[in-house]
């Protein structure tokens, strides 16, 4: 770059600064707990009859352009019990994550987005000897189920508003939007809860979730309100479901940004010209 552009680039450091943020992604919401350890309280979508489980949430700060969103999963199959699924690092597991309007009194609104991702998820490490009911051992010396783990979706720059409710959608054996009627390790896979207030964001509704069972006996009302459909669901404290979420500004158009830097531009050199 010569000497008169510099002085020309001088003039918008602010422009150069603004777009340069823009590109950065930050938290807008989190729950997850950090340091993650080795395991979490956990809902088994197999054993809760679930097809989806989620909640609304409050994102902080200001950038709305959704870039990814990470779960907790508790995993608590060993490969010992599958030999024939998946490798030895872990078994594949589509997955996808629905973000939805918040309706009139809380209720799912219109779908917003879902981003989908196939997941490998790890086999929980074997059973400890010295620990009972052939649970594991961490590091830390606690004996386990599950194995806690995270899975990352890829969001499409999807534009939210300040509120949404989330849903994470999968199907095991016999429960799902579409039931894969095989028996796997799918079956002992959990979405990781957080009995912690969230770090970054907030709960608007402290102590509900929103949930899809088919058994109505697992919903707070009994099933009075619906059954096998995502809804509002209470007595759910302190548990929420362990997710982040990051997101940027959304940034102006390629061509935008060239015509706000000519403009820019000239109006620093017409200044010059009247000195």
């Amino acid at each position: 770059m010569d000497a008169v552009s510099k002085k020309h680039v001088m003039k918008i450091p602010g422009l150069i600064l603004l777009l340069a943020a823009a590109a950065q992604a930050s938290v807008i919401y989190s729950s997850i707990p950090s340091p993650l350890p080795p395991n979490v309280p956990s809902l088994g979508y197999e054993a809760t009859s679930s097809a989806e489980f989620g909640g609304l949430i409050q994102f902080a700060g200001v950038d709305r352009l959704l870039t990814s969103a990470t779960i907790v999963i508790s995993e608590w199959a060993p490969e010992s019990e599958y030999e024939a699924v998946g490798t030895s690092t872990g078994f594949d597991l589509p997955m996808t994550l629905k973000l939805y309007d918040v309706g009139p009194g809380n209720t799912v609104g219109a779908l917003i987005g879902s981003a989908q991702v196939t997941a490998t998820i790890q086999w929980r490490p074997e059973a400890d000897p010295t620990c009972t009911s052939g649970v594991w051992r961490a590091s830390n010396g606690t004996c386990y189920n599950g194995f806690a783990q995270t899975v990352t979706f890829t969001l499409p720059n999807l534009l939210v508003p300040d509120a949404v409710i989330y849903g994470l959608a999968f199907d095991t054996q016999h429960h799902g939007y579409q039931p894969t009627g095989i028996a796997g390790p799918v079956n002992s896979t959990n979405f990781g809860l957080s009995s912690a207030s969230p770090s970054v964001g907030s709960n608007p509704l402290p102590g509900t979730a929103y949930w899809n069972t088919s058994y109505a006996g697992f919903y707070a009302d009994g099933g009075a309100a619906g059954v096998g459909v995502f809804r509002q669901d209470t007595n759910w404290t302190p548990y929420s479901g362990a997710i982040t979420f990051d997101a940027s500004s959304p940034t102006p158009e390629p061509a935008t940004t060239a015509s706000l830097i000519t403009g820019l531009v000239l109006l620093g050199l017409k200044a010059r010209k009247r000195r």
